[in-house]
């Protein structure tokens, strides 16, 4: 589910407040490095948020009891994903991504799809 963040912005800086209201336990920064697909797994204990800093790709959710979902991502979107959901990024080289996660990593929680 895509998210509109909320800018805060005066002469000094901007600040985006990309999601509240959910808690999390652990914050990564991805930087693709080539285009390059990423993901395509789910977690049965997570759910995360990604916020695209820089770059661009496309991304592509599957709930498991539901129907697909995909679009593109530019700079700044943000996109919630919870737990039960594939979910697979197409993403450019250059592209920086915050994740958020609602858990510490466990590679057990980390599903891989074919």
């Amino acid at each position: 589910m895509k998210l509109k963040p909320i800018k805060h912005e005066d002469m000094r800086r901007t600040l985006v407040e990309y999601i509240s209201g959910i808690p999390f336990k652990r914050a990564k920064v991805l930087e693709v490095k080539q285009t390059s697909v990423l993901g395509k797994h789910y977690h049965k204990e997570n759910d995360s948020v990604f916020y695209l800093f820089k770059g661009s790709g496309r991304y592509y959710l599957k709930p498991l009891d539901g129907a697909p979902d995909s679009g593109i991502m530019l700079e700044g979107d943000c996109l919630f994903v919870p737990r039960n959901v594939i979910h697979t990024f197409e993403l450019e080289a250059g592209s920086i991504m915050l994740e958020t996660s609602s858990e510490i990593y466990n590679k057990n929680d980390e599903i891989q799809v074919t």
